[in-house]
């Protein structure tokens, strides 16, 4: 039986939330997804980065993307790295693939 998109979100962002606070990630905020939104951006010069949400970890702050159907593309880590030199803050892509559990990328391959 297939799984809606919807539930296939709410059970991936469950499980990204429970393994940031398994390693050390407090202040966990998820911005609300609605049917036409479902990103924070930025934009910053030539950077465009997009985030489900933030949290902290040792006083710094980190944006998170957490997705179920796709690994990070090459092109948005080194948006992330940038975006770190830049602010100071830290950026995860989190993959949750059902039979390979979670996969966290903040470097490019």
């Amino acid at each position: 039986m297939a799984i809606n998109n919807m539930t296939k979100m709410k059970n991936t962002n469950i499980k990204v939330r429970k393994w940031l606070k398994e390693n050390g990630y407090d202040n966990l905020y998820a911005f609300p997804h609605s049917r036409f939104s479902k990103d924070y951006h930025i934009n910053y010069k030539n950077i465009t980065a997009d985030f489900d949400g933030i949290a902290t970890k040792d006083n710094n702050i980190v944006f998170y993307q957490s997705k179920s159907n796709c690994k990070a593309p090459k092109k948005t880590l080194i948006e992330y790295k940038a975006l770190e030199s830049i602010f100071g803050i830290k950026c995860l892509w989190v993959n949750a693939i059902d039979r390979k559990g979670l996969e966290v990328n903040n470097e490019p391959a």
